[in-house]
């Protein structure tokens, strides 16, 4: 029994040096401008990449509004005009595709 547990603890040191290792070597992702971002862009992002450009996006919006509140309601009808906009002119930038939902 007491073999067992020492080879399941050295797997579970082996794996969490395998971790730290890896994180130490991710490289950080470049620097964006988001004015540059245009809609077709966007809309090739992979799904998790995809997401994470909404909500960074939808955070800006809010804080350039002062929003204090998140209205999933709200957010959700907005995020659905942006997606409509970008599908129907993919050679605008994401930023005036958000811009343009947030101000209704």
């Amino acid at each position: 029994m007491l073999g067992r547990a020492l080879r399941v603890a050295c797997i579970g040191v082996l794996v969490l040096s395998a971790g730290a290792a890896r994180a130490q070597l991710q490289i950080p992702p470049p620097r964006v401008d988001i004015t540059g971002i245009t809609c077709g862009g966007f809309l090739a992002l992979a799904g998790e990449v995809r997401d994470r450009v909404l909500i960074y996006f939808n955070g800006y919006l809010d804080r350039t509004a002062k929003t204090t509140v998140w209205d999933t309601a709200i957010v959700g009808t907005r995020i659905d005009q942006v997606m409509r906009s970008c599908e129907a002119s993919p050679t605008s930038t994401l930023l005036d595709a958000f811009k343009r939902a947030w101000s209704r």
